[in-house]
């Protein structure tokens, strides 16, 4: 099994939709995948709730519960075929300042089942993300053509130098990304692309594919039967992610996401 995360401090870059995507996507291409929702505040994979009978059940064990130590195969609520879901609780407030990085990890350990667990997370960094990124096979960062995106970015490579977690995969991404140009809003934009590009701590870990910006991410997590295909409306935004989890995992998606 393979462990995702998807992680940004700063806000707003994407990282739900790009983890709903990855998801999405390999499930329809067969895989079985356990999502988790690690955002202690906003539910962030509530995309799937509406898909279940089960969701609103107060009994049912979470996030909170996979973090005390319960198996994950005890939390899992099933969505559809191939997608287990353990839900966000915002109980996982509790686990900030919590001294162990190893609790998820113990968690999932000799779970076999699936093919990927998917886990998106808070744009924050504390020891709930800690934990996710010391559980973690891969690392995802979205980030934007923003000088506050390169900022946290610089604050995210400090924290992971100090979790010194050497196998972790990491792939920086860049996310509702503009070609630069030619007015003056055009060259500041290329600066600012050129801070990240030319980053020698960056460097390594830029991701060749990026994601353009485009009003069908936003139409594809508002509306659950919308779908990106060949058509001509979705087709580039199609392409796009199936080149960049090719680039990441190797795989090639077939069929819509």
């Amino acid at each position: 099994m393979k462990t995702i995360a998807f992680n940004s401090i700063k806000g707003g870059t994407g990282k739900s939709i790009l983890s709903v995507l990855f998801i999405n996507a390999l499930v329809k291409s067969g895989f079985r995948c356990l999502a988790i929702d690690a955002d202690a505040s906003n539910n962030s994979l509530s995309f799937y709730y509406n898909e279940s009978e089960h969701l609103e059940s107060g009994s049912r064990k979470t996030v909170f519960n996979l973090f005390m130590g319960e198996k994950a195969r005890n939390c899992v609520t099933g969505i559809k075929e191939n997608l287990d879901l353990i839900c966000g609780d915002v109980r996982l407030n509790e686990f900030r300042n919590t001294d162990s990085l190893k609790r998820l990890k113990r968690s999932l350990q000799e779970d076999t089942f699936y093919d990927f667990t998917v886990i998106d997370t808070s744009p924050t960094y504390d020891n709930i993300t800690g934990n996710v990124l010391a559980a973690s096979d891969i690392l995802l960062i979205p980030i934007q053509q923003d000088i506050f995106s390169y900022q946290a970015l610089k604050y995210q490579f400090e924290k992971l130098a100090d979790l010194e977690l050497e196998n972790l995969d990491t792939h920086i991404v860049f996310n509702q990304f503009e070609k630069p140009l030619t007015d003056n809003q055009g060259a500041y934009r290329n600066q600012i692309t050129n801070l990240f590009l030319e980053d020698e701590t960056f460097k390594p870990f830029i991701n060749p594919n990026c994601l353009s910006r485009s009003g069908v991410f936003r139409k594809y997590i508002n509306k659950q039967n919308y779908r990106l295909n060949g058509r001509a409306e979705t087709q580039k935004s199609y392409e796009e992610i199936k080149n960049l989890i090719h680039s990441i995992l190797g795989i090639g998606i077939t069929g819509a996401v």
